[in-house]
Formats: structure tokens, sequence, C-alpha cells
């Protein structure tokens, strides 16, 4: 089906009334959505990635579409109890955000408190102990914003490149493929940064004044959980192991980063770009891990195990009419894109590979 056709089926079914009568179903009350979040931008980090950060006044417009339809913005742990025990309230949602960026505190927790709505925050500890730009994103955005400029790296690349958008995406892989590879810490990484920045001629002390791709330390947590939000699981390094142990310990070192940043242990838990092995939900289980959510599309059942439950992933590509649908429930009926699980997120030996490892499919 392709997304015209797709769009225009919605708008029907919403003129029509179909959609608001599926939004009213006794259908719709036993089903829970979950909308995924990342970053929500301090400046233009949605213009350089549409997917990943969308602007506050888009979240707005999000936040006031759920209240208009009288949903019942739920927290995550009283959502997942009242699913699997059949008590949902009509039109239940539960909004979830990615990683603990510092945007979080800035831009979302101030709309918490003005909506009233509860969240989670899935944060990995790792930056936010070592609160310095996420390297991946970072490196990114300085290419993105370097375009039209010739970056000169001989130690990583074989020629001077002029930057462009595409050019910038595949530089970036071949750097972070560099960093993997030399077995570089945070710090080195971090130095990096700067030195790509300066051979490019872009202010990377500007971009860390304003705190763009840093995490929230476990002070402005608080300041978040004051506002509504829940501190929960997403390992501390972001990435998990097929190894029993390494995995284990991720939650272990991450639970133990998230205690001073919230009251009670830390129990819901979210795979780092929703990667999963059909040996996880059993590992979290042994953790006291009460759920986790993927990436997969679709509203939660009490059929779904708790340790799979499917989220939404709330972009700038997704217009309104489609969020609405999913808000009703109607996009449950329409075909939706496979999920593919991204394969960097998975660690398989001692020494991590690269991030162009390979995606894997979730089933379906």
């Amino acid at each position: 089906m392709s997304r015209e056709v797709k769009l225009a089926g919605l708008k029907l079914a919403s003129l029509s009334g179909l959609s608001a009568a599926i939004r009213r179903s006794s259908w719709r009350k036993q089903r829970l959505l979950i909308l995924c979040y990342h970053g929500i931008s301090i400046a233009n980090e949605h213009e350089w990635d549409r997917q990943l950060f969308m602007p506050p006044a888009l979240l707005r417009q999000r936040f006031e579409a759920l209240r208009r339809a009288g949903c019942h913005v739920l927290p995550l742990a009283e959502a997942v109890e009242r699913l699997y025990a059949g008590d949902l309230p009509p039109k239940s949602v539960v909004l979830t955000f990615d990683d603990g960026g510092y945007d979080f505190l800035v831009n979302v927790a101030p709309m918490l408190r003005e909506f009233g709505f509860p969240a989670t925050a899935y944060i990995a500890t790792y930056y936010s102990v070592f609160n310095r730009p996420v390297f991946d994103p970072a490196l990114s955005y300085i290419l993105w914003s370097s375009r039209g400029r010739t970056l000169e790296m001989p130690e990583v690349l074989p020629a001077p490149v002029r930057l462009d958008t595409e050019v910038s995406r595949e530089i970036a892989d071949q750097i972070v493929a560099y960093t993997w590879k030399a077995g570089l810490s945070g710090a080195d990484k971090d130095a990096l940064l700067a030195d790509v920045s300066r051979r490019v001629g872009f202010d990377y002390e500007a971009m860390c004044a304003k705190r763009l791709f840093h995490l929230m330390t476990a002070d402005e947590a608080r300041q978040a959980a004051k506002a509504g939000a829940a501190i929960e699981l997403h390992t501390h390094r972001h990435r998990v192991f097929e190894d029993k142990a390494r995995f284990q310990r991720e939650i272990a070192d991450n639970r133990a980063h998230i205690a001073p940043m919230r009251d009670g242990e830390a129990r819901h838990f979210c795979y780092p770009g929703g990667f999963n092995l059909p040996a996880f939900p059993e590992w979290l289980r042994e953790m006291g891990v009460a759920s986790a959510t993927t990436c997969k599309p679709g509203l939660a059942t009490a059929q779904d195990s708790r340790f799979l439950l499917p989220r939404v992933i709330d972009t700038c590509n997704l217009t309104p009419v489609e969020f609405d649908s999913w808000v009703s429930g109607l996009a449950a009926f329409v075909p939706q894109r496979v999920h593919t699980m991204p394969g960097d997120q998975l660690i398989r030996t001692e020494h991590p590979r690269p991030a162009s490892a390979a995606p894997v499919t979730s089933a379906p």
C-alpha cells in the first residue's frame, strides 16, 4: 500500500466517523498505546534528523491532540498492570522518551506540568555520568552542520572530503568505525569531536554550552521526576550483549546509576534501538524487571509479553491524521512497515564491532 493511498484512507475514515467509533469501542479500551519519543530540539536538531528529533511546537500539538481526544495518559507502571488486569480506562496512552536527554528537562518537563501528563524517561546512564555530548549523534550533527566545508583527517580518510548531506553520513560511519577499532574511551571520543570541529570550523564549545546531545545528570533527572517523569532502565552504555552475564551487568550498572535519580528501584526497561533477542525477556525477569518496551509498532494487548511491548515511534514525519489513527486504534488495522532492529546495538564479542552491523528484522 502506497503512503498516499494509506493517508487518503485514514482521512476518509476520520471524516466518516469510523475513527471516532473505534476510539470509543470496547476493543480500543482493551488496548494500550505506548508512544515513543527521542529528542525534542533545543536548537535545529530536527532539521538534521527528523526521525530522531522533533521541535517542541510539534510535541505540544501531540499533547493537545491527546487532550482533545479525551485520552487517559497513564504512568507506565500503572498502565502495564491495568493492561494485564483488564481494567484500562478508555483511550489509554503512555508517553515514553528514550535516552534521557537534557532536552527532556528543558522542553518536555514543563509541558508535562502544564498538561498534567505523566511520562517515562528511559535513561542510558554512561553519558549521564560522563556528561559530554553523546558521540555518535554529535559527530553526525557536526558534519551535517559543516556542509560545504572540507574535512582533512588523514588518520581516517584517504583524502580530503568536501562535506554534503550524504557524504557526511558516510564519513560519520567511517569515523565511528575508527573509534571502535582504536578502542577510544569516552574522553578520547570527546577530544575527537573537538578535533573534528576544529578541522571543519565548527564551534564545538558553543554546542556544548547549549547542552546539545547531552543527557541529564542525576540532579537534572531528579528535577524531571518532580515534573511527573519516572526514570527507568535503558542499559548503562546503550548496548546489549548475547552473553547473559554481560547483558545483566548492563542492567545492574544502569540501575545503580539511576538509584540517586528516583525513589525506589527502577523496574521498567526499554531495549536500546528496540533490539531484543529471544533470551532477553527471561534474563530481564531474573533481574526483577517488570516490563520491557520495543520499537515494533502496534497497540499493546494482554496477549503481548510484558517484555516485548510494542510502541509507536512518533516523529516529524508522522502526519496528524496518522497520529490520530494510532490514538483511535484505527492504525492497527492498516498494514505497517516491518520493523527492522538496528544490529549495531548488539555486542557479540569482547571487542565491540562498528556501527555498520547488519540489521535484524523483528518477528511479525
